[in-house]
């Protein structure tokens, strides 16, 4: 569940992101209602099975939920929460309405499981857990850019597509679209610091930024959350995500 919406006197809109539809915007009648008969499970951040049924308009209704995978133990942490709200705002904003996208969809659920996980470890979790929760949103927010054909470039300049040696370290801006190579650098605005060298061959494959180091972690997820802001603004987005 990715939003709810009060309508009406007990109604609610509800914006789901499902694995076979996607975005889908849907009406639960009386979901406000105190009546038991009619209670549905809408809490945020656990894996809903939903019925659904074709509305009015782009609306569908929902006729039931049910929790089909919990994770409560994500609810009792507030950065896990903005965390796993910070994952939804950024799929409402990027992906369009009823298409799916099954890929991010997986995204997700990993991101969410992997943030149960670290608020109620298992031995195993606790001794072998080299993540930080930057680095799993980092994780995210690649997957969703590259599914959308939004993808950061970390292997060769995104202006000039010069390749990047091994090892190099190279400035990394959400503006340039990736690595910018020191002759592109100049019409690239940034603040931030290079990346190392050996951090940008890790991202060669996605899920090593899970295991980044803290500083360089929250230095690339700024650099995320700046590409996703402004592809949120290109599509229409008046406010952006941030």
């Amino acid at each position: 569940m990715l939003r709810t919406a009060p309508y009406g006197e007990a109604d609610l809109i509800v914006t789901m992101f499902t694995e076979r539809e996607g975005v889908v915007p849907a009406i639960a009648k009386r979901a406000r209602a105190s009546t038991p008969k009619r209670r549905l499970f809408l809490e945020p951040f656990h894996t809903l099975a939903v019925e659904l049924t074709s509305g009015r308009g782009e609306l569908s209704s929902l006729r039931s939920a049910i929790i089909d995978v919990a994770r409560p133990h994500l609810l009792d942490s507030a950065s896990h929460l903005d965390a796993g709200g910070m994952a939804c705002r950024w799929i409402r904003a990027l992906s369009p309405p009823r298409v799916a996208e099954p890929e991010v969809f997986a995204a997700l659920e990993e991101l969410l499981d992997g943030l149960e996980r670290e608020t109620a470890p298992t031995t195993t979790e606790a001794i072998t857990r080299a993540t930080t929760t930057e680095g799993r949103l980092v994780v995210f927010g690649l997957e969703l850019l590259d599914v959308l054909g939004y993808g950061l470039a970390f292997d060769a300049c995104a202006r000039c597509s010069k390749p990047r040696p091994s090892g190099k370290p190279a400035f990394v801006s959400a503006e340039g679209g990736g690595v910018v190579c020191e002759a592109c650098r100049p019409g690239v605005p940034s603040d931030n610091r290079p990346l190392p060298g050996a951090v940008l061959d890790q991202l060669q494959h996605r899920a090593n930024a899970a295991t980044l180091s803290i500083e360089h972690a929250a230095q690339l997820l700024a650099v995320v959350r700046d590409a996703i802001d402004r592809r949120a603004r290109a599509i229409g987005s008046k406010k952006g995500v941030r």
